[in-house]
């Protein structure tokens, strides 16, 4: 299986990076009404700006790891790459592939924001002052949940086996400081 395995594991900790990000944006901005009034109360502008950093940052690695298997002579630690590979060693599931699909479908929803306003400043969608990207709660819940899925599939198949990134939450993390923020307002 020549690089395989090594290939997952960057490819992977990728995923856990993303998922990551994505637990820190939900934490701070998904939450409740509380965090919200409480971000808001401590630095309005700071955390509206933190608001579109993550959010952009976040579709940038979506399609990041979910680009094309290779771009000129170079190959991309990706989606398409892995499932190439997969094929290659008959190791391609059809649960590898409704987890694969689901995961670029919500590509699809993100990469014309990607493509004109984060990786690029589209003339026309920059003029227009398009909102790009828009999607719904749960097509982000279910692509998350697919990249763990396909993950742990992959990593079943391949001999690695599975890694829980489901909850990422570690001591220093967002809800660390959230909870400091709380503190400091209540203590004011």
């Amino acid at each position: 299986m020549d690089q395989l395995p090594t290939e997952f594991k960057a490819f992977r900790v990728e995923c856990i990076w993303l998922k990551q990000c994505h637990f820190t944006f939900e934490q701070m901005f998904e939450s409740d009404q509380h965090t919200a009034q409480l971000l808001h109360d401590t630095a309005p502008l700071f955390f509206n700006d933190l608001n579109h950093i993550l959010i952009e940052y976040i579709f940038l690695q979506v399609c990041k790891i979910t680009d094309p298997a290779t771009a000129g002579k170079r190959s991309n630690v990706t989606l398409p790459y892995l499932n190439q590979k997969l094929e290659q060693h008959h190791l391609f599931t059809n649960e590898i592939k409704e987890y694969s699909d689901e995961i670029l479908r919500y590509r699809s929803l993100v990469q014309t924001a990607r493509n004109r306003l984060v990786s690029h400043l589209d003339m026309e969608s920059v003029l227009a002052a398009e909102s790009l990207g828009l999607h719904q709660p749960e097509d982000v819940v279910n692509f998350v949940e697919c990249l763990q899925k396909y993950c742990d599939a992959v990593g079943r198949n391949i001999g690695v086996g599975p890694l829980d990134f489901s909850h990422p939450g570690c001591s220093g993390d967002v809800l660390d400081l959230i909870q400091k923020l709380k503190f400091a307002k209540q203590n004011c």
